[in-house]
């Protein structure tokens, strides 16, 4: 189902009511604002965006008085590609829709086409990252073959272990990348292949010492080699092999890296390792990883969040996912996201396996690590709200988000 709505507004009729600065606070929103004052508030752009908001009216067939005009914002992307930014009431009159707009002025007037496609499901969150999310993951091509979409290894798993290669690895698959290598130890392959028969395997074992054998160290460094991003540490254990995979993949690999649990507990223990990675980490800790890579008490962790996971991204050169409620991506380069999905019932082990998966999967994809990182946690909560609904979240799993995700794709429209 498809909600349409066309608005022509005439641009001196808007200049002359343009006199005031409170009209424009009145009918723009803050960003809306802020993108036209630097401008001069031209009036045909002004006019342009009034209709914007009269099409989403028009659209949603409410008329105008049913949200407040700063709820509606025709934001201007820096490439010029308008968007619509919505909020308040106007974003619960949108809810299972995803809104585009295309505006347009001449010869006096202004006109704006708003375009409502209807999702899939019907959930889509109060905050509607759907756009940025199309953007981030792409389509994927006609002609698009397992290569277009890369190639994750997922150096994860360990004896007693094995639950978390199944889902970090499961729940890559599930975000669409085109080859997932497993490399994991042979103890624990018979269970991780009989629940997951879409990766390869890349089989490790190891010597007396408890290093990789020559064999195996030449497989694992082969593979890293092919990847287009690699995962390591879920449930990786701190074997002698363990810190010798997490050393090589630092100083070794030229593709991205995500590392998540055992292999930031490795790090913690020595966080010059770090100085020694060829490419751009993501590195995912909880509250009590955090507290280990900073040496200082969780309960000082969670009273800054933002703070300490700023400083740390900013210090040590990676990006970094605070997890918990409300998960901070911090960049080195000042970028800060804080999300808003997820719920209490993904305070389950496996959720972060599972959020670790995701992320290593649109890395190996192509998107940038921040980016990355920051649509992998929305989308992991997202998921997650989506259980919660169905499932109730004392009774949801970690494996139920991952049966989710095709559900999150429909909803985005990839």
């Amino acid at each position: 189902m498809l909600l349409l709505g066309i608005d022509i507004s005439e641009t001196q009729r808007i200049k002359k009511s343009m006199g005031s600065r409170r009209f424009l606070k009145e009918i723009l929103g803050s960003e809306e604002y802020a993108q036209l004052e630097k401008r001069g508030f031209p009036a045909e752009s002004v006019a342009a965006s009034f209709s914007a908001k009269e099409a989403f009216s028009k659209a949603v067939g409410t008329g105008l008085g049913s949200f407040a005009f700063r709820e509606v914002q025709l934001i201007r992307e820096k490439s010029g590609r308008p968007r619509l930014k919505l909020c308040g009431k106007a974003a619960e009159l949108a809810r299972g829709f995803s809104f585009s707009v295309s505006a347009t002025h001449s010869g006096g007037f202004a006109a704006a086409a708003v375009v409502g496609e209807e999702c899939r499901s019907a959930f889509v969150p109060a905050e509607n990252k759907i756009p940025e999310l199309r953007r981030i993951i792409k389509e994927r091509p006609k002609d698009s073959n397992k290569g277009t979409f890369g190639r994750l290894m997922c150096v994860c798993g360990s004896e007693g272990m094995a639950g978390a290669a199944v889902m970090s690895a499961g729940a890559a698959l599930r975000c669409g990348t085109g080859l997932v290598d497993a490399a994991l130890p042979r103890c624990i392959y018979p269970i991780v292949a009989s629940r997951l028969a879409e990766p390869v395997f890349t089989i490790l074992d190891t010597g007396h010492d408890g290093k990789l054998s020559e064999k195996s160290e030449a497989l694992f460094l082969e593979a890293l080699a092919k990847s287009t991003a690699c995962l390591i540490g879920c449930g990786l254990g701190k074997s002698t092999a363990a810190r010798e995979e997490t050393a090589a993949v630092l100083a070794k690999s030229e593709v991205p890296l995500v590392i998540d649990a055992d292999g930031i507990n490795i790090i913690a223990e020595n966080i010059n390792i770090l100085k020694t990675a060829r490419a751009k980490v993501i590195l995912t800790p909880h509250p009590g990883e955090m507290s280990r890579l900073l040496k200082v008490p969780v309960s000082l962790i969670q009273s800054d969040r933002k703070k300490y996971a700023s400083d740390f991204s900013a210090r040590h050169n990676v990006i970094l996912v605070l997890k918990g409620a409300g998960t901070v991506v911090a960049a080195p380069d000042g970028r800060l996201y804080e999300n808003t999905t997820g719920n209490p019932g993904m305070a389950k082990g496996g959720s972060g396996d599972v959020l670790a998966g995701m992320t290593a999967s649109f890395a190996a994809q192509g998107a940038d690590p921040f980016e990355a990182a920051a649509a992998a946690v929305y989308m992991h909560g997202l998921a997650g709200d989506m259980c919660a609904e169905k499932l109730s979240q004392s009774a949801m799993l970690p494996t139920d988000i991952i049966d989710m995700l095709p559900s999150v794709f429909s909803i985005i429209g990839r």
